[in-house]
């Protein structure tokens, strides 16, 4: 197996060998690092077959371009995102569009809903 994420004492891409695989819903591996490490409690999806290591990587690099790209656009798109803390304004709301905070895309309906509930409390 080999580590799919950093872990304490032990870097991404590291070989070991599982010692022991414990639970049955929720499984667990301990695991003994080529570099002397050994770690307990390591959950399947930090855990690469060595065979399926070459696939792992070029799956990770085609996921982290595809979120660049959908970043990219985003950004582009006018008026689509707000600063992080910042609260969407009245006129985003009044103009009926999407808006996207923190990566989170929230529908115009409910940005209007948000707002005719703050006029009830503050009227």
């Amino acid at each position: 197996m080999i580590l799919a994420e950093d872990l304490a004492g032990v870097a991404e891409g590291t070989p070991g060998e599982v010692m022991l695989h414990t639970g049955m819903r929720w499984v667990r591996y301990r695991v003994r690092f080529d570099n002397g490490a050994e770690r307990g409690s390591i959950h399947r999806a930090k855990l690469v077959k060595a065979e399926e290591w070459e696939d792992f990587l070029a799956g990770r690099a085609v996921a982290e371009a595809a979120a660049e790209a959908a970043a990219e656009a985003g950004e582009l798109a006018e008026g689509s995102s707000v600063d992080v803390g910042e609260q969407p304004s009245e006129a985003g709301d009044a103009a009926g569009g999407d808006m996207v905070v923190n990566g989170a895309t929230l529908p115009a309906h409910l940005l209007a809903r948000s707002a005719a509930a703050r006029e009830r409390l503050d009227g």
